[in-house]
């Protein structure tokens, strides 16, 4: 007669071996997804100081709070990445981050604070002096019209922008704004480097551009 403590722990070994198996599995296919040995280097002049650009308009997408940055650095960066991934992308022509998107600012923000009151808070915060870390080159990609399209992005780390949005935060708060309504920890910092037809976003395509979309290595 075989002892049921034998039975359990030849169940339990099988589970082991087979959860070992998937894990190993999923391993290997995710990083079948991610270029071997590629690492992407990230030119420190990123840093550079650059001037404040204030962006307001008329328009639903035209109103937003970005850190403002030195292009030169992203374009090399850029021409890096299409040999990378052996695809011809685009480029926005200029390098920034954001921190206040336009949805933001249009579907929440402005119903309580102006843009100038937000880039007041920004400029006495010297967003444009705020420390940045570059974590990784990021990938989102998304069904468009039928076709797979992808885009690039460099995955940021910064306290000091988040601590702008949370400063915005209570401004919004003491002026009346509904907290339940937006979340300045919600945050997904990254430089847009190229796409193949169009940048992608969160609010339209549903991607999120944190470390969870790390493709490729970035030194600096």
């Amino acid at each position: 007669m075989t002892n049921p403590l034998t039975i359990s722990l030849r169940t339990a070994l099988l589970c082991f071996v087979v959860v070992a198996a998937f894990s190993i599995q999923r391993a290997t296919a995710q990083a079948q997804q991610l270029p071997s040995k590629t690492v992407l280097v990230l030119n420190a002049a990123v840093h550079s100081p650059a001037p404040f650009l204030a962006h307001s308009g008329s328009g639903t997408f035209d109103t937003y709070l970005t850190m403002n940055l030195p292009f030169a650095p992203i374009e090399t960066l850029w021409k890096s990445l299409e040999k990378a991934v052996e695809t011809p992308l685009k480029n926005r022509g200029e390098a920034h981050i954001t921190v206040i998107s336009p949805p933001e600012f249009t579907g929440v923000l402005s119903k309580v604070l102006t843009i100038q009151e937000i880039n007041e808070i920004a400029i006495s915060l010297r967003i444009q002096s705020s420390r940045f870390k570059a974590i990784c080159m990021g990938r989102a990609q998304v069904a468009l019209d039928g076709k797979a399209e992808q885009a690039y992005y460099i995955v940021i780390q910064s306290e000091d922008l988040l601590n702008i949005r949370r400063a915005i935060f209570r401004k919004y708060c003491t002026k009346g704004g509904e907290p339940s309504l937006w979340d300045p920890e919600h945050f997904y910092p990254h430089i847009t480097v190229g796409f193949t037809k169009q940048d992608l976003h969160e609010e339209s395509n549903g991607v999120r551009k944190g470390a969870n979309s790390c493709f490729m290595g970035i030194v600096e």
